[in-house]
């Protein structure tokens, strides 16, 4: 028998249906359709319930807050943190309420630097900016960009590491964001959080905490900036829970 020709070779066998092709939107990634439904029912809520309830936490002073020793740290008043550009300025006085920035050095000479910002109002428009996006707006490369967890007190939390360069000054940062009750990593963490809340009517608070040093080893930098988060904690006390949410 001879081989078929191709068109005979390509005709399907008799009585067979062939199989339509599925449409582009039958393949797209699940992922994708639960984040495209999160976006549609967050801006139903917005629109619909239309949140009124601004949880901001009135009584909070976070230069109260935060002490001023922190385990075999103390505040080094001979270092100022890098003013932000007036853009980026402009950025942080519309998302954030209070910020405090110092800078602390231990018995070793080594120095950490801490930020805490907190916002009353984490709606669509006054959403936390991701700290990489921050730094690059500041003339910053990002080299290095993970996500992890640490032990903060008795919880462990997600957080964000990056390896933020700039000419000679090598800065590796860890930091973290906080919604409402909640720490919260990605995208979809927030909206998540934020539907919850807004269901209720409700507008969640927000805080950033950002430890970064001046270091060239970001492994190096990254392990001391747990060792001094795990003694900020210790020196919270019961007051540790604020920073990552807890006990608004």
């Amino acid at each position: 028998m001879s081989a078929p020709r191709p068109a005979e070779a390509d005709r399907p066998p008799q009585g067979s249906k062939k199989v339509a092709e599925p449409h582009f939107l039958e393949r797209l990634p699940l992922r994708l359709w639960f984040v495209c439904a999160l976006l549609l029912l967050a801006a139903v809520a917005a629109v619909v319930l239309k949140p009124t309830q601004i949880l901001k936490d009135k009584n909070l002073d976070l230069a109260t807050l935060i002490p001023e020793r922190i385990g075999d740290w103390v505040i080094d008043p001979s270092i100022v943190p890098i003013k932000p550009t007036p853009d980026v300025q402009a950025n942080l006085d519309a998302i954030y309420d209070q910020i405090v920035a110092r800078t602390y050095v231990d018995s070793r000479g080594r120095q950490m630097m801490l930020s805490v910002a907190y916002g009353g109002d984490q709606s669509d428009a006054l959403k936390a900016h991701r700290q990489e996006v921050c730094y690059a707006a500041q003339g910053f490369s990002i080299k290095a960009l993970s996500h992890g967890h640490m032990k903060f007190g008795a919880s462990m939390i997600p957080v964000t590491r990056m390896h933020a360069v700039m000419r000679n000054r090598s800065e590796p940062v860890t930091y973290w964001f906080t919604m409402g009750d909640s720490v919260v990593l990605s995208r979809v963490e927030r909206l998540l959080v934020q539907v919850g809340y807004g269901l209720r009517g409700q507008v969640p608070d927000g805080m950033l905490v950002r430890v970064s040093s001046i270091n060239p080893n970001p492994a190096q930098a990254w392990v001391e900036q747990e060792e001094f988060v795990a003694a900020m904690a210790t020196s919270l006390g019961n007051r540790a829970n604020r920073l990552i949410g807890k006990g608004v």
